[in-house]
């Protein structure tokens, strides 16, 4: 389990899915990986979210699952420590907050130059094998620096358990890989001879479905062509797409996977998948492949389609289809080594030394433009310590008021009117602030009941239906001591109503340099655990361009003020979840000798 707890958010396009489609229906590789990812990362005690075309939102196995449409709600609302994109990079433009940025890769780069437009808003790019570093870096060297290796994974549990009470069929064979990977050349060339041998051998087809994919013409083209062979095929069946558990059970029960592969796979799945449950395969001594599979007498030297190639393939499946035994004492061998380097569990463990490692060494490299970022987004006290020293920043006045300061004072008076009509009746609300007694003055315009100003110093004690704290909480040094002197000031059941300024104020107008604390959602709740928290955000503005923009906004949050022992902040949270400022915003901040 991890000693930080991490936020964690995944996001990616593509297929649609959800936390349980693993288990329901046939998915792609990269879905597949970001389901099982998530869960394991969510094992280790990180705070995960995934946004994808999510047709079932809401939580599974310990991860939350959104529809990408959120994105848009999100980019304000949350802040991630790290935020990993699968294959679809365009999202590297969204304006979401957080510290670490990674690239996961699923596919062999064909845009190099979109990529090369959003480097500066990427920190790691992951890559699947060696030959997928080389493929990268080839395309785009400046990304070098940037990659990392990590593998796929597996679902050691699901595999073991699926496969269990599975009888093997010396007489089946199967193909399971994207039909214009390699199955024209399986049936044009292999399969009949194949057949021939053993006329009572069967090749069974599954895979996930693809009929509503958008797809280049030419695939579509090749698609079609393939239907056809299948159809006049002799001894060919379609299993179509079948859900893990289903499928697993299935390529247990195989003697082979033949897999001719024409295609520059970066990992394949479907090959990991075969070797951990201990299935014979056949396949190319090519791209990837040369790494994932671990058993060279699986592999086919020479160029995929070549007459040399296809009669060597033609001989390996052959020979072990004659000496069935040969072929599975080679497999069980595959088997041990798969299992013990791609278990979904220890995958993530890695991913979380390196992110908790990326983000550490940051700190002392970029230390000044870090601090920038945390100056402007409100967190003051962050940038202190992480320069070991106090900031001399201008003197500010009273906190200024809210660009919609009429609409901020009707919806504290709404929230306080139902706070009223919760309780049974009005009652007196204290009202601390730090804009000299305007929140304070502007509410008794809006109420029938007395409001007043509090010093929470010298609190009041047991009298107030509600305290309301704007702008206050975030300048406080002790965050949860000042709660505390808030609520005391409530009567039995009364609430406190928080009104805080988050994000990069700084750069929208003056007044809000004097912030201590940059409050997300995830900090007001670690201050009130095991107290029901009504949240709401109110956007406030966006500035910047591109993928590094930064926020500004508004949170009330209402709470009982009896409840559990208050919390405490994570020191280090707002250190993890910022950007170090870009080179022209950390000129400015010095010039203003800010830091």
């Amino acid at each position: 389990m991890a000693n930080v707890n991490l936020h964690i958010a995944l996001l990616t396009d593509g297929e649609p899915f959800h936390g349980a489609s693993p288990e329901e229906q046939a998915l792609g590789g990269s879905e597949t990986a970001c389901v099982q990812m998530a869960r394991a990362l969510a094992a280790r005690g990180h705070r995960v979210q995934v946004f994808c075309r999510c047709p079932r939102p809401g939580m599974c196995q310990g991860v939350v699952y959104r529809d990408r449409r959120d994105l848009v709600q999100a980019a304000g609302e949350e802040r991630f420590d790290v935020l990993v994109v699968s294959r679809f990079f365009a999202a590297l433009d969204l304006p979401l907050q957080a510290g670490l940025r990674v690239l996961w890769n699923h596919d062999i780069l064909d845009t190099p130059l979109a990529l090369a437009q959003r480097l500066d808003r990427l920190d790691l790019c992951l890559v699947l094998s060696r030959f997928h570093a080389q493929d990268y870096a080839g395309k785009l060297p400046e990304l070098a620096g940037r990659l990392v290796g990590t593998v796929n994974g597996l679902d050691l549990d699901l595999l073991e358990h699926a496969s269990q009470g599975v009888t093997r069929d010396p007489r089946l064979v199967t193909y399971v890989s994207r039909p214009e990977r390699g199955l024209r050349l399986l049936l044009e060339y292999i399969w009949p001879r194949l057949r021939q041998a053993y006329p009572d051998l069967t090749l069974a087809l599954c895979g996930y479905g693809v009929e509503n994919t958008p797809l280049p013409a030419a695939v579509r083209r090749e698609h079609a062509a393939i239907a056809r062979l299948i159809q006049e095929s002799p001894g060919v069946r379609l299993l179509g797409p079948l859900a893990k558990r289903e499928y697993y059970r299935h390529l247990a029960s195989c003697a082979l996977l033949l897999y001719p592969c024409v295609f520059p796979e970066i990992s394949c799945i479907s090959a990991l998948e075969a070797q951990a449950l201990g299935t014979p395969m056949v396949t190319s001594d090519a791209f990837a492949l040369s790494e994932t599979v671990v058993q060279p007498r699986f592999l086919v030297p020479g160029a995929p389609g070549s007459a040399e190639y296809l009669e060597t393939y033609l001989e390996r499946a052959l020979e072990f289809l004659q000496r069935p035994e040969e072929a599975l004492a080679l497999a069980a061998q595959a088997q041990a080594t798969v299992r013990s380097r791609h278990d979904w569990a220890m995958i993530a463990g890695q991913w979380e030394d390196l992110f908790l490692a990326r983000l550490g060494a940051r700190a002392a490299a970029q230390a000044p433009a870090l601090a920038a970022s945390l100056l402007l987004s409100g967190a003051r006290g962050a940038a202190e310590t992480l320069l070991a020293r106090p900031l001399n920043l201008p003197i500010e006045g009273p906190a200024p008021a809210d660009p919609d300061e009429a609409g901020l004072i009707t919806t504290l008076a709404e929230t306080l009117r139902g706070v009223a009509a919760h309780l049974g009746g009005p009652g007196e609300v204290g009202v601390i602030s730090a804009d000299q007694g305007r929140t304070a003055t502007e509410l008794a315009n809006r109420l029938p009941w007395p409001v007043c100003e509090l010093d929470p110093e010298a609190p009041a004690a047991g009298q107030c239906l509600a305290v309301v704290i704007r702008d206050r909480l975030e300048r406080s040094p002790e965050p949860a001591r000042f709660l505390g002197q808030a609520a005391a000031c409530c009567r039995p059941g009364g609430y406190l109503l928080l009104c805080v300024a988050s994000g990069a104020w700084p750069l929208l107008m003056p007044g809000h340099l004097a912030r201590l604390h940059d409050l997300g959602r995830e900090d007001i709740l670690s201050l009130l655990p095991g107290r029901p928290v009504c949240l709401s955000f109110m956007p406030r503005g966006l500035v910047g361009q591109g993928g590094e923009r930064f926020h500004a906004g508004r949170w009330l949050a209402l709470a009982p003020a009896q409840g559990p022992a208050l919390g405490a902040l994570d020191p280090q949270a707002a250190l993890r979840r910022v950007r170090p400022a870009p080179p022209e915003l950390l000129a400015e901040v010095k010039r203003a000798g800010l830091i």
